[in-house]
């Protein structure tokens, strides 16, 4: 600092002290340290001096890790709390009031603006609000919807997240919040919020009659804010900056899937949101909730679990498009409408007025959902190829191998045998049916009707010349034997006894269920 300029300071400290009578009050007027002013009226040099010749300035904490800190704070958009955590896991052992500081200087700086202080009674109010914000859902750039209730008197919060802000979404989100609060306000403010109702003239007001349904059963009132007094609304929307910048920036807006993003959520909200110390408080929201919850509306016994109701119908996949993801119905049902009721953790789907189907509801986009039961159902009605040979070779490497054997002799009529394969594998169980594919790809036979004739205990004839090294063709009592012990656990021995006495020799028939 220059000479004239610290001469200038020292003047105005003495005018303001003059004037003031104290030193507090001197430093306060003019933003200035207590001992800046004792200085003064000490006759001391202000400010530190020139080091003393030969004595190097004492290094700060800090200088290792300022480039560190510049990117964080200029790029990253970290807040002080967070650059602290991040620097101290690299070896900081400095205090976080020299950081915060820092951070202060060279952070830009915004002017404050005037504001009004809106008081709240304990246990009358929550607050309601939507942000979105854009992160990474599993390697994808994607908007979510921040819900976030917060009560003013307590400070406490409840903040989830959804890919949509449809009613049914708002008030699964209002059950969880209440659930976690233990209680119910008396009165639920919204800022026009198309859901819960608007503004539409000076001092008329919409109420969406299904949202103010949902809030008679709750017992809340609803309170829209007018428009021009977001101020009232203060609570729940100042804490969206510290949402993306304490609690998404944790995770560099980084998450494997909307799953990861809620439990993110959640811990975030118990373990620093709500048992920090807050700025206008000072105590900790989860200690005023408890002063404030004895105040509010008891929580009700039964959840209310609202429904979207969708329209569709069935496509030749036998699935029904929800969003960006298909799900699965009996595939009789292709070609029909449909109803879907849709539920924020499952849906269900309607035929003819009856249930059909239940799915739990997924969130990837683009997938497709099919159940056990209806892949099983459509694997038996109709020759589909590509599902046939995905249940055909879960049977195993013995299937692999007795697949490429159909398909390179059978071709596109491949999908005849397999189909007929999987058939015995239901009746007689996949062991059996596996030891018969071995025996019939030893013969090289590579069709449905050998692998029925080893299960049936047949001989089978040779259809591949390279494979007659093997021997000859095993008498039935032997291929009898040899599937007894393939199976041992899954079927009784007299089965295959009967199967034997009732297979006549030379009987090449087929029966109802396409077996030899």
């Amino acid at each position: 600092m220059k000479a004239g300029d610290v001469e200038k300071r020292r003047t105005r400290i003495l005018e303001a002290f003059r004037t003031e009578g104290t030193i507090r009050g001197t430093a306060k007027k003019l933003h200035v340290g207590v001992n800046t002013v004792r200085k003064v009226l000490r006759g001391q040099q202000l400010g530190r001096g020139a080091p003393q010749q030969g004595a190097p300035a004492r290094p700060s904490k800090l200088d290792p890790y300022r480039e560190i800190i510049q990117r964080l704070v200029l790029e990253d958009k970290l807040t002080a709390v967070l650059v602290h955590g991040e620097i101290s896991a690299l070896g900081y052992t400095g205090g976080y009031t020299i950081l915060k500081q820092y951070v202060r200087q060279i952070r830009p700086q915004s002017l404050p603006k005037p504001t009004t202080v809106v008081e709240h009674a304990p246990g009358d109010e929550g607050q309601v609000d939507w942000s979105p914000y854009t992160v990474e859902l599993g390697g994808e750039q994607r908007v979510v919807h921040g819900f976030s209730m917060v009560l003013p008197w307590s400070r406490y919060m409840v903040v989830r997240f959804a890919l949509d802000e449809q009613l049914e979404t708002l008030v699964q989100l209002h059950e969880e919040a209440f659930l976690d609060i233990g209680a119910i306000p008396h009165v639920m403010t919204y800022d026009n919020m198309t859901t819960v109702g608007r503004h539409v003239g000076p001092g008329v007001v919409w109420i969406n009659p299904r949202f103010e349904a949902y809030a008679k059963e709750r017992g809340f009132e609803i309170k829209l804010i007018k428009p021009g007094n977001p101020n009232e609304h203060a609570s729940v929307e100042r804490p969206f900056g510290y949402v993306e910048g304490n609690c998404l920036l944790r995770r560099r807006s980084r998450f494997a899937s909307l799953e990861d993003l809620q439990a993110h959520a959640r811990w975030w909200c118990a373990q620093v949101a709500n048992v920090r110390d807050h700025g206008t408080t000072r105590e900790r929201p989860i200690d005023r909730l408890v002063r404030e919850r004895p105040l509010m509306l008891p929580l009700a016994s039964a959840r209310v679990e609202l429904c979207r109701t969708l329209a569709r119908l069935v496509g030749r996949d036998f699935c029904v498009a929800v969003d960006t993801s298909r799900y699965s119905v009996p595939p009789r049902f292709v070609g029909q409408p449909c109803t879907v009721r849709l539920y924020e953790a499952k849906l269900e789907i309607l035929i003819g007025g009856e249930i059909v189907a239940v799915h739990e509801r997924h969130h990837e986009p683009r997938g497709r959902h099919v159940l056990p039961e209806h892949e099983e159902q459509f694997k038996h009605c109709t020759p589909s190829r590509r599902l046939l040979e995905q249940a055909f070779l879960r049977l195993g490497t013995v299937a692999r191998d007795y697949h490429q054997g159909l398909v390179a002799e059978r071709g596109k009529g491949a999908g005849y045998h397999i189909q007929r394969i999987l058939k015995l594998a239901d009746r007689h169980g996949s062991s059996v049916v596996i030891g018969a594919m071995s025996q019939a790809a030893r013969y090289g036979n590579y069709s449905a009707e050998a692998v029925a004739r080893v299960v049936a205990g047949r001989a089978i004839k040779m259809r591949n010349k390279a494979a007659r090294g093997h021997g000859a063709e095993p008498p039935p009592e032997a291929v009898r034997r040899w599937l007894e012990g393939l199976d041992v656990e899954q079927r009784d021995l007299d089965d295959y006894d009967r199967m034997l006495d009732d297979a006549e020799p030379g009987d090449d028939t087929e029966d109802d269920d396409g077996q030899e």
